[in-house]
């Protein structure tokens, strides 16, 4: 599985996406309780549109309105455990994956998240699953079945959900699918299960004997396999032509289609996914944070964000504030949920009888069974 770069023709220009983002909320509307001095720091998102989209939606925003400078600091989580252990918390916020809140959480590197700054409009707007005592959910986004309109032109036949992608008969044509390293993320095993007819009911708990037979039957027919950190070169296989159809984060997809390129997206069987923000243990601006936190929870706030990134909002009061057609075409929004299936991070992290997570085991056994 190499890693080939390509030219990215349609890169996410900021300046395009954020150009049409509605400012946030004014100085004048913001709670007393949430102005404040000093810093907070955070860390990355992992850059491109998404730091640029947090940084226009809440970043500067939150600074303009409270006063508290939001500091950004690159992600590094090995480095940051590292600190909390010595005592020296290099960042006081991060967000991870809903699939690694329990570790962070039974290893002793979260504080607490401190909900009084919040309003009682803002915590009503948000369900309960999504504002837990030591995690706060960030945003929701979805691994979804993909494929390049240059090959399927509008109104012709095109693969709409897993089964189709893993059909080599009936769609013929590379494939871009997540590599071993991003089978968490990437969604590789549910897609490979579901593309082998596995009824989303039936998911969990995975076959993971089904699934490597499904992955090393499609192998042959992948022309991009892609990484966590390498989200863009999903869709970008497919506008050089790398691959016909796979999988990617929706953002990525809807994103690039604004730009105008030939990619496009079913919701079909798309897994949910989302990320939490953390407190890290014994940071010094944990207060700010709580500011920083209730400020972001408010509806215009969620609603900027999902202008600037299609990616699902907490606050459901956000829906009421955002255009009818990209409301209704969220991670999440009313009309998808039903069409998706939410990934089981509860299940990915349970231990083995040796000791090791189902993901620390399907990650080593990926890499063994694809590399033959």
């Amino acid at each position: 599985m190499t890693v080939k770069i390509t030219t990215m023709k349609f890169a996410v220009s900021a300046a395009l996406l954020l150009a049409s983002l509605p400012t946030a909320a004014l100085s004048d509307e913001i709670p007393d309780n949430l102005k404040g001095s000093g810093e907070l720091v955070t860390t990355t998102g992992g850059g491109g549109a998404f730091d640029d989209a947090r940084k226009k939606a809440w970043f500067e925003p939150f600074t303009r309105d409270t006063g508290i400078k939001v500091v950004i600091v690159p992600t590094d989580n090995a480095k940051l455990m590292t600190s909390v252990k010595v005592g020296q918390p290099e960042a006081d916020l991060t967000f991870v994956s809903g699939g690694e809140v329990p570790s962070w959480i039974n290893r002793g590197f979260v504080d607490k998240i401190n909900y009084s700054y919040f309003s009682k409009e803002t915590l009503a707007g948000i369900p309960e699953e999504a504002r837990s005592e030591y995690s706060f959910r960030s945003n929701s986004y979805s691994v979804v079945p993909t494929y390049s309109t240059t090959k399927y032109p509008q109104g012709t036949k095109h693969p709409e959900n897993w089964v189709d992608i893993y059909d080599v008969a009936k769609f013929p044509g590379k494939r871009a699918l997540p590599n071993c390293g991003n089978t968490l993320y990437g969604g590789l095993l549910e897609g490979a299960l579901l593309g082998d007819g596995v009824p989303p009911e039936k998911l969990y708990p995975l076959d993971f004997d089904r699934a490597f037979a499904k992955l090393k039957q499609i192998a042959p027919n992948v022309g991009r396999w892609w990484g966590w950190d390498e989200g863009g070169l999903a869709p970008q296989s497919l506008i050089d032509g790398e691959a016909d159809m796979g999988s990617a984060w929706n953002g990525r997809i809807l994103s690039l289609q604004k730009q105008g390129a030939p990619v496009a997206l079913s919701w079909d069987q798309s897994l949910l996914q989302y990320d939490d923000w953390v407190v890290v243990k014994g940071s010094p601006n944990q207060e700010n944070v709580a500011k920083f936190l209730a400020y972001i929870a408010r509806p215009e706030a969620q609603a900027a964000f999902a202008e600037a990134i299609p990616y699902g909002v907490v606050n459901r009061d956000a829906y009421k504030l955002l255009p009818k057609e990209l409301a209704e075409n969220l991670p999440g929004a009313p009309s998808i949920a039903p069409k998706q299936i939410t990934q089981d991070y509860a299940w990915w992290s349970e231990a083995r009888p040796d000791g090791k997570t189902n993901l620390d085991y399907a990650v080593e056994r990926c890499q063994a069974e694809l590399a033959k």
